[in-house]
């Protein structure tokens, strides 16, 4: 009996939960020169964001860092072209419509970065927020990063912007991915209202059933 109610509170959850419309996907790999970042694939930045290519000799860039497969990331950093600086910098990425459930990224840490990554909605309040990233740098000569980690923040609501704060030149990020809510926001549509209305009918059948 529990696992029956149980199994109908997941299906109420589940259809009042914002649908998605698909994902977005970031990966910088088109990025041809280290520049500060304004606009990327339908994302906006504001602060101290820059778009990097590797210096490896197959992606023959500027930046010092290595992953395989991959020769674009994006830099927490005043100016990428220039020495690292004291003290936090932080940037700001929105995307149009917001992002639901959960948001997935890869990255590397330089050792004392003190990396916070918060998620807000549209009233800017504080959705989920992600601190104690791993800071292993790189123990290759003359490469800044070169170990990197998977991770992801989950989080309920529509989320609008993400605020990244940290040392100058101390992180690297890729393979961002975003889940975009499906027209109409947070409100769920009329098949989702029917499906949540019909497991609570169900939920109270079953508990006078279970109480004769």
């Amino acid at each position: 009996m529990r696992a029956t109610n149980k199994l109908l509170a997941l299906a109420f959850t589940a259809a009042l939960q914002p649908a998605m419309a698909g994902v977005v996907s970031l990966d910088f790999e088109d990025i041809q020169q280290d520049r500060q970042l304004a606009a990327y694939d339908g994302v906006t930045f504001s602060g101290s964001a820059w778009g990097v290519r590797s210096s490896a000799p197959s992606c023959g860039g500027f930046d010092s860092f290595l992953r395989t497969g991959s020769c674009g990331a994006l830099e927490l950093a005043l100016d990428a072209t220039a020495d690292p600086v004291l003290g936090s910098q932080s940037f700001v990425m929105s995307l149009a419509g917001g992002f639901v459930n959960e948001f997935s990224f890869v990255y590397s840490a330089q050792p004392g970065s003190a990396v916070t990554i918060q998620l807000f909605d549209g009233a800017g309040h504080e959705l989920q927020s992600l601190t104690g990233l791993k800071e292993t740098g790189c123990s290759i000569q003359g490469i800044r990063f070169c170990n990197w980690t998977t991770t992801s923040m989950k989080f309920d609501g529509i989320a609008l912007s993400l605020k990244v704060t940290g040392a100058d030149q101390g992180l690297l990020l890729d393979d961002l991915s975003f889940n975009q809510p499906a027209a109409g926001g947070t409100v769920p549509e009329p098949a989702s209202i029917a499906l949540a209305l019909g497991a609570l009918g169900a939920a109270a059948w079953t508990r006078r059933r279970a109480a004769r």
